[in-house]
């Protein structure tokens, strides 16, 4: 860790010098404000189709909404406060495949939507590469609050109900931006972002009703919360 920091610390310094050498400003002002947006696609188990796997999400591809505030610390180096809003639905074709297989009969299976909000901080490295042009890395760290949808199977008149819940969980995201300088203080940007987490969704209601009986019982699980968004949008500096 300490000779990763090291290496960290010098690219900033040769970055910070290359921009004076070249006469770039990436950045002449000291506070920002950007808006992204872009297509979610989920992936590990979140995304995972698998009606075997006790921790398939079944989540599809879906849509990220990211708003930043940003203070310019020196020449490469911004600290961020990030909200985002992530939502995939889910393809439960899988599922209603293997019930029919498995115990016969025509199993259908209906579900909503995950939903995820974030508050995120970090910081961003920014690296010159033309007058208009420079990469960035950022690094957040934050807290996720994340609503897994309510979750019906049936076949017939039985059926079985997972309730939707809430769960909170610390969670991270690593992005790759490109910036282009459009104007004085306005920037489009490009960014692939990952985002990583587990939340642990505890009390679970679930209803099973088979032969004119009905069970009520409370579960856990757990589910990860992995997802790749690439998006677009505009950042304003002042």
């Amino acid at each position: 860790m300490k000779n990763y920091l090291i290496v960290v610390f010098l690219i900033a310094i040769a970055a910070t010098v290359q921009a004076q050498e070249r006469n770039y400003q990436i950045n002449p002002n000291k506070f920002g404000v950007e808006i992204n947006a872009g297509p979610s696609i989920p992936y590990g188990d979140f995304g995972s189709k698998d009606a075997y796997n006790v921790s398939a999400g079944f989540a599809k591809l879906g849509y990220k909404v990211e708003a930043n505030v940003s203070y310019h610390l020196i020449d490469v180096i911004d600290v961020y406060l990030m909200g985002v809003y992530n939502s995939n639905g889910t393809n439960l074709s899988n599922l209603e495949n293997a019930l029919s297989s498995e115990y016969g009969g025509t199993w259908t299976a209906g579900s909503r939507t995950w939903n995820i909000y974030g508050g995120f901080i970090g910081f961003e490295f920014t690296y010159p590469i033309y007058r208009k042009v420079s990469l960035g890395f950022r690094a957040y760290s934050g807290l996720l609050n994340s609503k897994a949808p309510e979750l019906k199977v049936s076949n017939g008149g039985d059926y079985y109900i997972q309730s939707e819940k809430t769960a909170s969980s610390f969670a991270y995201i690593i992005s790759l931006n490109g910036k282009y300088h459009l104007t004085k203080g306005l920037f489009w940007v490009m960014s692939l972002d990952f985002l990583g987490g587990s939340a642990s969704f505890k009390d679970v209601k679930t209803t099973k009703y088979h032969g004119g009986t009905t069970e009520e019982s409370l579960n856990t699980f757990s589910q990860d919360m992995r997802t790749i968004a690439v998006s677009t949008g505009l950042r304003l500096t002042f």
